[in-house]
């Protein structure tokens, strides 16, 4: 956690998690929605240090098989605070630890090298946890400690090597996608190619709340905030790459939000409650991948954002002496497809292969249809169907 604009001494409150029950588009609430929805069943990880005396979840990032969280110890001496931060590797859904790294500040004259951990990214490419080194404690800090990432193997939790960015970095995240990163503070995110080379900056942003983790995909930025003042619950602010903002969701919970992290589509939010919990978010964010079925060519992947009218792409597969006819739909959370009434169109459903009722068959979409909230989380994989020409 830091506090707004990345400055200032660390505070933290500790409040119960409550289930979400609103979301807010550019302000205006709507009463029946839960986007993003976290619920009980929905605890993805638990937080577990060696000692009880790191009660503060920081960082957080999952490569889809196990989280990789940050906790830290604040110790005190005399009138400073110290920051000790121990790397906990748990596999999701996991109630024990895989391995903890701990990295201990002694006195003021030492450097904890994962500095506050306020946040992390994975690099999938790599294979690479990303790690900014940025504190606000009172240890002795070298003159580019605040554009540190450290760069740790995820087997072993040891650090490799530190990378330097051009600016001070509070926030980090990877679009394994296009090989990109965006990192920043609160109030300003740059976005950089694969070797952190500037490659664009957002304006000078002004959101409320206190500033946390950031997260990115192909089409999107997510910044979250926590509460502070007078925002009482968490908020996900979405930007494109353009940073320009486009839709804000709010989490209806006072509980306090540290990271937000994602894989094939299943996005998961880390809270600051206990020494950290990890929750799935349903009803936010999925992926629609396309499949050519015999066909040739590629086509990439399409972000939808739950709830948010998206555009499918057009068709770019060929098959010779074929027509293209549309995309059969299964989704990977419960493996069901779509299926349709041919005798009443306007009836559909999701059903598992073989289960479906008698006569329906599985439902078209066609070219430049339009998605809004086809499944609650992962993907959904779209395949291509053909008729001979």
């Amino acid at each position: 956690m830091l506090t707004r604009y990345g400055i200032g001494r660390l505070t933290r409150t500790v409040v119960a998690l409550s289930t979400a029950t609103a979301l807010t588009i550019g302000g205006t609430a709507m009463a029946s929605a839960a986007l993003p929805k976290v619920t009980g069943p929905t605890l993805a990880g638990t937080a577990k240090p060696t000692s009880a005396k790191y009660t503060a979840l920081n960082g957080g990032v999952t490569d889809g098989t196990y989280w990789y969280a940050v906790v830290s110890e604040h110790a005190k001496s005399g009138s400073k605070v110290y920051d000790s931060t121990q790397l906990i590797k748990t596999k999701l859904y996991a109630s024990s630890p895989t391995k903890v790294a701990t990295f201990r500040i002694r006195s003021g004259n030492h450097t904890n090298l994962l500095g506050h951990g306020n946040d992390m990214a994975y690099n999938a490419d790599t294979k690479r946890l990303m790690i900014p080194a940025w504190t606000n404690d009172n240890s002795v800090q070298a003159s580019t400690q605040g554009r540190s990432v450290r760069v740790v193997n995820p087997s072993t939790l040891a650090i490799e090597k530190t990378v330097l960015l051009p600016h001070t970095t509070t926030g980090l995240c990877y679009d394994a996608v296009k090989n990109r990163y965006v990192g920043g503070t609160l109030n300003q995110y740059y976005a950089y190619d694969s070797a952190f080379k500037e490659t664009g900056k957002s304006a000078k942003l002004t959101m409320p709340g206190t500033g946390q983790g950031i997260d990115c995909d192909q089409s999107y930025i997510y910044v979250i905030t926590s509460p502070k003042g007078t925002q009482k619950t968490n908020k996900i602010f979405v930007y494109n790459w353009s940073f320009k903002l486009v839709r804000t969701y709010e989490h209806a919970s006072s509980a306090e939000s540290e990271h937000l992290t994602h894989q094939r589509g299943t996005y998961y939010l880390g809270f600051n409650t206990g020494a950290g919990r990890l929750y799935r978010l349903d009803n936010f964010q999925f992926t629609v991948t396309y499949a050519a079925a015999g066909g040739t060519g590629s086509m990439p992947s399409t972000v939808v954002l739950y709830g948010r009218t998206t555009a499918l792409q057009q068709n770019a597969f060929k098959r010779s002496g074929y027509t293209f006819t549309g995309w059969t739909a299964k989704r990977s959370y419960d493996n069901k497809t779509r299926y349709y009434n041919p005798k009443d169109t306007s009836k559909t459903g999701w059903y598992a292969a073989g289960k479906q009722p008698s006569g329906w068959k599985p439902y078209l979409y066609k070219n430049g249809a339009t998605v809004l909230h086809t499944t609650p989380r992962g993907a959904v994989a779209l395949t291509a169907t053909w008729r001979k020409a």
